[in-house]
């Protein structure tokens, strides 16, 4: 068997309980997420006539029984696109209900495009800037499959510092190395120096576009330099109202799961995406027991959110992480230590 369709096995069965087949009703799509080599994104307009006519998607179609997935979405470009691409690796599966129909979205972000990319259907295309995304109409279940795109595959939780000198060390050496997702945790921190701290840290991150996500409640969402919130799980109780009470656009909200309740209880809530933890034993948390691999694959092809793996993981584990269908890996020790 081959790695590619190892990997496919694996990941399109996203989205199913570990105890239910995928049921004859649910269609089963292959989306393709098209990279160009300046790194923007190629989205199509649906023709009028179809379901969800006028909005626009990402490229692909249905998988017909016992199909490759490679060749369903290679031969669904052929015909929509006129394009091959040569390149995959697993994005995000989501499964979503519609009134009239239930599909499962199967999402592979692809590059290595051969040919130039044409509406055969008469439809508009148009490579666009990853950010530019959020500034278009696509169906409701493609809100996910954009936050993704969005998202890095790495995402650093700050540890242990004993000065303001240290953690900007650590913080600048990272966001040098390339990290641009960064949790401040600091919970031994009053509210007033961890804000001051807080607001330098943003400070450092904004020459590189990264994001830094704070922990607390919703009213620091008001803070015009807050990039969004990471909730501790027993905040997930919080009314949805009052984030959005407070929330603005482009600001993010991320929560920590550590169970298959959790993780719907994110979704309810309108996380754009979840840590789940602890997949393997961790130093900062030496007694809690881990939930291994299996189980942490299980829950994350049920959730409709991305999902970064946390506990025990390095960077190392990141190919692994995607293969199982998550977004990448989350730490404390996979960067914090790292000179």
């Amino acid at each position: 068997m081959s790695l590619f369709r190892y990997h496919e096995m694996s990941f399109t069965m996203a989205k199913q309980q570990p105890d239910q087949k995928q049921s004859d009703n649910v269609v089963h799509v292959a989306v393709a997420v098209i990279r160009g080599d300046d790194g923007r994104i190629l989205v199509a307009k649906r023709p009028d006539d179809k379901h969800l006519g006028g909005l626009w998607e990402f490229p692909g179609g249905k998988v017909e029984l016992d199909e490759d997935l490679k060749e369903a979405l290679n031969r669904e470009l052929v015909e929509e696109l006129d394009i091959t691409v040569s390149q995959f690796q697993p994005l995000i599966a989501i499964q979503h209900q519609y009134p009239e129909k239930t599909v499962l979205l199967d999402t592979w972000l692809v590059s290595g495009v051969n040919g130039t990319p044409k509406g055969n259907e008469g439809q508009a295309v148009q490579w666009v800037e990853p950010d530019d995304l959020t500034g278009l109409d696509f169906p409701p279940a493609n809100e996910p499959i954009v936050n993704a795109v969005l998202l890095p595959r790495q995402y650093m939780v700050t540890g242990l510092f004993s000065s303001a000198a240290e953690l900007i060390e650590k913080v600048s050496r990272q966001l040098e190395n390339g990290l641009r997702l960064i949790q401040f945790r600091a919970p031994w921190l009053q509210e007033k120096p961890y804000l001051h701290l807080a607001r330098e840290l943003h400070h450092l991150c904004q020459p590189f576009n990264a994001k830094l996500l704070l922990k607390g409640n919703p009213e620091l969402l008001q803070e015009t330099w807050c990039d969004g919130i990471h909730l501790r799980s027993d905040q997930l109780s919080i009314p949805v109202s009052e984030w959005k009470k407070y929330r603005r656009e482009g600001q993010w909200l991320a929560a920590s799961c550590h169970n298959e309740e959790q993780l719907k209880a994110a979704e309810k809530a309108g996380m754009d995406f979840v840590t789940l933890s602890p997949v393997r034993p961790t130093k900062s948390h030496p007694g809690r027991l881990s939930m291994g691999q299996e189980k942490a694959t299980e829950l994350t092809r049920c959730s409709t959110v991305p999902v970064y793996w946390l506990g025990g993981l390095g960077r190392s584990d990141e190919a692994l992480a995607i293969d199982c269908g998550a977004q990448g890996v989350a730490g404390i020790g996979a960067f914090w230590s790292i000179n």
